[in-house]
């Protein structure tokens, strides 16, 4: 398995584009952040060049302002405007989110699977993938749209392009929906993320009430060649002891 490490939560100490060399030492393969807007391009491209550490995923643009469910003139702005600035660091897979409930009817669902069948176009042209996150809206992000990773894969089925995959967090499932081994394995196909966290608290993955090396060996066995994911907030306050302590517990340590 592929590690990336999402450097946002961790190293807070330390600037962040001197986290790329972190992530390096800890053992990551590579490394994943949340806002492009917030950071220097040409910069995140020298850390990850000085560290010698791909950039595996980042969020589109703005994300939580322009989110997938939008009129799509908008979102095919952000989109390219996203995959452009990708360009410069070496990232070509993007998380995209569906926004919240906005009316009863479920026809939120059909105006995402239009925008990303025509997003697929502009992806599949750059060479780009975007992932649909999936969250939890009992704690953490209450009235986000897709809660569930069952209408995760409908609406990846519908769209049925290799470049619109989901976003599979596992911790935020293990909240909504349980059932997490056959709902991957089930499922692999339209996947293109994995994302992890300890459930409760979303803390350091060893020592909660999910078995992450179980998963991990069965992701393994489908043959899944994309990243999986470390997004946690750590209660050690060793984040580098952290992060080597959680690799090794994934591995089976």
């Amino acid at each position: 398995m592929k590690y990336s490490l999402c450097i946002e939560p961790l190293f807070k100490d330390v600037d962040f584009y001197d986290r790329f060399a972190l992530a390096k030492e800890a053992g990551a393969d590579a490394v994943e952040f949340w806002d492009p807007a917030d950071f220097d391009a040409d910069k995140i491209a020298a850390a990850s060049v000085k560290a010698g550490i791909p950039v595996a995923a980042c969020c589109l643009y703005k994300a939580w302002d322009i989110r997938m469910n939008l009129p799509y003139s908008a979102v095919k702005e952000n989109v390219e405007k996203s995959i452009k600035i990708g360009k410069t660091f070496g990232c070509s897979t993007f998380i995209g989110l569906s926004g919240d409930v906005e009316c009863r009817a479920d026809s939120q669902k059909s105006v995402l699977i239009e925008n990303l069948k025509r997003l697929s176009e502009i992806c599949e042209r750059e060479g780009a993938t975007i992932v649909l996150e999936a969250l939890n809206s009992n704690y953490n992000h209450k009235g986000y749209y897709l809660d569930s990773a069952c209408v995760g894969f409908e609406i990846m089925k519908a769209v049925d392009s290799p470049r619109i995959k989901l976003l599979y967090d596992v911790y935020h499932m293990q909240l909504m929906e349980g059932n997490l081994i056959n709902s991957i394995k089930n499922n692999i196909d339209f996947i293109g993320h994995f994302h992890s966290a300890g459930v409760p608290g979303r803390h350091e993955p060893r020592n909660t009430e999910i078995n992450y090396p179980r998963i991990i060996a069965e992701i393994e066995k489908t043959g899944y060649n994309g990243y999986f994911g470390m997004e946690y907030f750590p209660e050690n306050p060793d984040n580098m002891g952290s992060v080597k302590d959680t690799l090794a517990y994934f591995n089976g340590k």
